[in-house]
C-alpha cells in the first residue's frame, strides 16, 4: 500500500496558509492502519506531541489531529489575564461556546444598564463573573469583535469546502479593527487586535498589510501569548503568496520545531512551500538557516512524511545537532520502515514463501530493494551505538533501538549482547517494557522447537503482554500479533508435531483483536477462513485430537480457551472434508458431535434453508415451494447414508431407481449448482463456474466433482437403467443432460448462438433428442419444456 497521499480540496488556503480557529474545537482521533508487524512501541521517543509525524506508509499522516488544541491554549491565556479569578476551562467555555447574541446581552448590561437575560449556564461563569465585577468593556469588547470576525478566517488544510470569505465585508472589519487596536490601553487586548488585523488580511488577500501588520503591531508587542508564533505563521503564508517561499518555508521550519502549537499545520505548510521531496530544494532552504540546531531542524522536515530510506539525513542531522528533539522521532520512523520493508517479509520468507508483497512491490530475499533495507537495517544499528555513545541525551532510547533492529535483522549474539547493556540503564516504564518485549521476540526466534517447558515458560509473557494490552493499544497490537505473526509462523515452518497449533495462534490472534481493539480496522480476522480452507485433513485431525485431550499444559489450555474459533467449528471442518469426498459414514462422526442449534446462525439460516432434495427443473438458490424439511450437516449426511444402505440392499428395481434418484437429487444439490452448496463449501461466487472452462485449478479443498458432478449424472443415469416408469425416466435424462451442461464449453450469450450450442450439446450425448423423441407425452416432459428454455430452443430449432 505504498505512499497512498489523500489530497485535499482546499486550495484556496494552503495549510498556514490557513487559519487558527478561536471559536472551534478539535475533533476525534482517526485510528491509523494497521498492515505491517511492528513490535517497537511509536511513543518509545518520549515525546508524544509529534504523534501525527509516527510513521505509516498509507496514508500521508499517521494521525491528522493537531497533538495541542489551540483554542485552549489561547483561552487559558484569558485565565491569566484575569488573575486566575476563573479556571482555564471557564475561559474556553466563555470565549470558544457561548453565543454572540449572550456576549451581547452581557456587554450592554455593562454599559448601558440594561437587563440581564443570559442563561444560567452563562451567568454561572467564572469569567461571566470577573466582567460583571470588573466591567472590563475593553476586553469584552475584543470579544465580541473576534466572534464577528471569524466566520471569515475560518478553514483547515484538510477541509473539502471553500470557505465562502466576503471581501467588503472584511475590509469594514479591518477598518473597524485597526480603530479598536488604538483606542485599546492593554498590551494584552492590542495583540489580540492585532493578531485579529494579521488574519483577515491574510484571508483577505492583502498580503503586504498582513506582512506589515505583523512587523508592526505583533512583533513589537511585548506581551508573552501563542498568538506572536500564529501571527508569525500567517505572515510566512503571505510571504509564500508573494513569491518568496525558501523565506516561508524557512520560518514554518522554525515554527515547527519551536513552536507549541499547530505542528501540523506549520509541517503542511512547510511542504507546500517547497515541496519537500524535491532533492534540489534541500540545498536552497539550509542557506536560510543561521546555525547547526536550524540546519538540522530544517532537515528533519525533509524526512518527515518520507517513505524512503533517510538513513544519510539522520546523520546529518546527528552530526549538527547531537541532541535535537526530533532525533529520536526520526529513529523511531526508521525502526519502523525496517519493520515494514524487511522483518514483515522476513516472517513470510521463514514460512517458506519465495516471494511476498511490500506494498505495490514484489520481492524475493535475493530482490535489491530487499537488500538495501537488509543493509540499512545494519547501517541504522551502528549509528544507534554510536549515538548512544556520543553526546545524545537518549542513550537508552538508542541503545534499545540497536538491540529490536539487532533482532529484526536476526543477529542473535549482537540483540543479546545490547539488551544486556541497556539493562544497566536507567529505563523509564515504557522503556522497560520495550526491553521485554524485543527480548521475548529474541527469545523466541532463537528456539528452535517449542516444547512443553518452553510453551509454559511463554505463559509468564503471555499473561504479561495482556495486562498491558488492557491499557495501552499499542500493546493490544503486540499482543495480536504475537500470536497472529510470530508464534504462528513459528510452529508452521517448524513442521514438526505441534505445527498444527498455528492455527490456534491465529485463533487467538483474532479473539485479542475482538476484545482489546474494537476500534482498529486495519486486521481482518482470518482464522476461521483458514481452518476451513486451508488447513490440511490430518492436521484438522490432530487439533481435534488436542481439544479432546484432558493432558493439556497451561499453554495449549491458553490456546484453546482464547481462540476465536471453537470445537464445533473444529468438527464441521473434519465433518465436511469427509462430505466433500462422499465418505457419509465418516462425515457423520464429526457432524454427530455439532449441537443443531449450531447450523442456525448465519450463513447456514440463509443458505441452508433450502431442502436438499427437492425436485426442481432450474438452479437456484432461492427457496422454493418444495422447502418444507429442513437439514442440517449431520441429517443430511444420515439420509445419504440410509440411501446408500438401502440402495445396496434393495432387489426390486423400480424401487432401487427411487432411491437411486433420491441419492443423485442428494449429490447434485450439494455441489456448487445445488440449492445446498453450503453443505460442503463455505463461500460461493459466480466466477467459479469457470474453473473447469479455463483450466483453472479448483480451490486447495474441493473435490472436483463439486463442479462436475458426475456423480450426481451416474446416480440419474444408474436410475434410468432401472426403471421402466417414462415420467421417472425422463426425469433422469433431464437430470444428466444439466449434468453434462455444466462443462462442454461455454454457452453463448447470444440468443442467435444458443440454438447451435443446444445442437452441438444434444450432439455429444442425444439427451434432448431422447426427450423430444421418446417421452413428449410425459408430464415431466411438458414442464421441462415450458420451464428450459435450452429445450425449448432445441425442440423449436427450425
Amino acid at each position: 500500500m505504498n505512499w497512498k497521499l489523500f489530497i485535499t480540496a482546499c486550495s484556496s488556503t494552503a495549510c498556514l496558509l490557513f487559519p487558527y480557529n478561536i471559536i472551534g474545537c478539535s475533533g476525534g482521533e482517526m485510528d491509523p492502519y494497521d498492515y505491517y508487524v511492528s513490535f517497537y512501541h511509536k511513543d518509545l521517543a518520549g515525546d508524544t506531541s509529534y504523534r501525527p509525524f509516527y510513521y505509516t506508509n498509507y496514508q500521508f499522516l499517521y494521525d491528522p489531529v493537531e497533538p495541542v488544541n489551540v483554542a485552549e491554549i489561547t483561552s487559558a491565556e484569558w485565565a491569566g489575564f484575569g488573575e486566575n479569578r476563573f479556571s482555564a476551562r471557564e475561559a474556553y467555555d466563555f470565549i470558544c461556546r457561548f453565543s454572540f447574541k449572550d456576549i451581547s446581552v452581557l456587554y450592554y448590561h455593562l454599559e448601558k444598564k440594561q437587563p440581564l437575560g443570559i442563561p444560567d449556564s452563562v451567568q454561572a461563569n467564572g469569567m461571566t463573573k470577573f466582567f460583571l465585577q470588573q466591567k472590563n468593556l475593553e476586553a469584552l469588547g475584543y470579544i465580541l469583535y473576534a466572534q464577528q470576525v471569524e466566520p471569515y478566517v475560518t478553514g483547515s488544510w484538510n477541509s473539502w469546502e471553500v470557505v465562502e470569505r466576503d471581501v467588503v465585508v472584511m475590509d469594514k472589519l479591518i477598518k473597524n479593527g485597526q480603530q479598536l487596536w488604538k483606542a485599546a490601553k492593554s498590551d494584552f487586548i492590542k495583540l489580540r487586535y492585532a493578531y485579529q488585523l494579521v488574519r483577515l488580511a491574510h484571508y483577505n488577500k492583502r498580503y503586504a498589510d498582513c506582512i506589515q501588520w505583523y512587523t508592526d503591531l505583533v512583533k513589537t508587542n511585548g506581551t508573552k501569548s501563542v498568538l506572536q508564533e500564529l501571527s508569525l505563521g500567517l505572515k510566512a503564508g503571505a510571504e509564500f503568496r508573494m513569491g518568496n517561499k525558501f523565506s516561508a518555508a524557512y520560518t514554518f521550519s522554525g515554527l515547527f520545531a519551536n513552536g507549541r502549537v499547530k505542528k501540523v499545520a506549520n509541517y503542511m505548510s512547510f511542504d507546500w512551500c517547497i515541496r519537500r521531496f524535491d532533492e534540489s530544494n534541500r540545498k536552497k532552504c539550509l542557506s536560510y538557516c543561521k546555525n547547526p540546531i536550524e540546519q538540522a531542524n530544517m532537515l528533519a522536515l525533509f524526512a518527515l512524511g518520507s517513505n524512503k530510506n533517510e538513513f544519510k539525513l539522520i546523520s546529518q542531522v546527528y552530526s549538527l545537532a547531537p541532541q535535537s528533539a526530533v532525533l529520536p522521532l526520526l529513529i523511531t520512523r526508521e525502526v519502523n520502515k525496517l519493520e515494514e520493508f524487511f522483518f514483515t517479509p522476513s516472517i513470510e520468507f521463514r514460512q517458506g514463501k519465495e516471494k511476498v508483497y511490500v506494498g505495490y512491490t514484489e520481492v524475493s530475499e535475493t530482490s535489491k530493494e530487499y537488500k538495501a533495507w537488509q543493509q540499512e537495517c545494519i547501517q541504522l544499528i551502528d549509528f544507534c551505538k554510536k549515538a548512544a555513545g556520543g553526546a545524545s541525551v537518549q542513550k537508552s532510547f538508542c541503545l534499545l533501538s540497536a538491540a529490536h533492529l539487532a533482532m529484526i535483522s536476526g543477529n542473535t549474539q549482537a540483540a543479546r549482547e545490547l539488551l544486556d547493556q541497556v539493562k544497566k540503564e536507567k529505563l523509564n516504564a515504557l522503556q522497560t517494557d520495550q526491553w521485554f518485549i524485543t527480548n521475548l521476540l529474541l527469545t523466541i526466534n532463537a528456539q528452535q522447537r517449542f516444547d512443553q517447558k518452553f510453551e509454559n515458560d511463554l505463559m509468564r509473557s503471555v499473561q504479561w503482554l495482556e495486562q498491558k494490552a488492557k491499557t495501552d493499544i499499542e500493546f493490544a497490537k503486540f499482543y495480536r500479533r504475537l500470536f497472529a505473526d510470530i508464534l504462528a509462523s513459528k510452529y508452521k515452518s517448524n513442521k514438526d508435531k505441534n505445527s498444527y497449533k498455528y492455527i490456534l495462534c491465529k485463533g487467538v490472534a483474532d479473539k485479542i483483536h475482538t476484545e482489546y481493539e474494537k476500534d482498529n480496522w486495519g486486521y481482518y480476522a482470518q482464522s476461521l477462513q483458514l481452518l476451513r480452507n486451508e488447513v490440511p485433513a490430518q492436521q484438522v485431525e490432530e487439533l481435534n485430537q488436542l481439544l479432546e485431550s484432558k493432558k493439556m499444559n497451561e499453554f495449549e489450555k491458553f490456546l484453546v480457551s482464547n481462540s476465536a474459533f471453537t470445537r464445533n467449528d473444529v468438527n464441521d471442518v473434519a465433518g465436511t472434508a469427509w462430505l466433500r469426498q462422499y465418505n457419509f459414514s465418516e462425515a457423520a462422526k464429526w457432524f454427530k458431535k455439532i449441537p443443531v442449534s449450531y447450523y442456525q446462525d448465519e450463513p447456514y439460516k440463509t443458505f441452508l434453508a433450502a431442502n436438499p432434495f427437492a425436485d426442481i427443473i432450474p438452479d437456484t438458490h432461492a427457496a422454493t415451494e418444495q422447502d418444507t424439511v429442513k437439514y442440517t450437516k449431520f441429517t443430511f449426511t444420515q439420509k445419504m447414508m440410509q440411501l446408500e444402505k438401502q440402495v445396496m440392499l434393495t432387489s426390486d428395481k423400480e424401487k432401487k431407481a427411487i432411491l437411486l434418484y433420491e441419492l443423485a437429487k442428494g449429490y447434485y444439490q450439494m455441489s456448487y449448482w445445488g440449492n445446498s452448496w453450503l453443505l460442503t463449501e463455505y463461500s460461493w461466487s459466480g466466477s467459479e463456474s469457470e474453473y473447469g472452462l479455463t483450466g483453472r485449478p479448483y480451490p486447495k479443498k474441493t473435490n472436483p466433482d463439486y463442479y462436475e458432478v458426475n456423480k450426481a449424472k451416474t446416480c440419474y443415469l444408474d436410475a434410468l437403467s432401472n426403471t421402466t416408469n417414462k415420467n421417472l425416466q425422463a426425469r433422469c435424462i433431464f437430470m444428466a443432460a444439466k449434468c453434462d451442461q455444466k462443462f462442454v464449453g461455454k454457452i453463448p450469450w447470444d440468443k442467435a448462438e444458443i440454438r447451435g450450442w443446444v445442437q452441438a450439446f444434444d450432439k455429444k450425448n442425444s439427451f434432448f433428442t431422447q426427450l423430444k423423441n421418446n417421452f413428449n407425452t410425459t408430464s415431466f416432459y411438458k414442464e421441462a419444456f415450458t420451464t428450459c428454455s435450452y429445450l425449448r430452443d432445441f425442440v423449436q430449432q427450425k
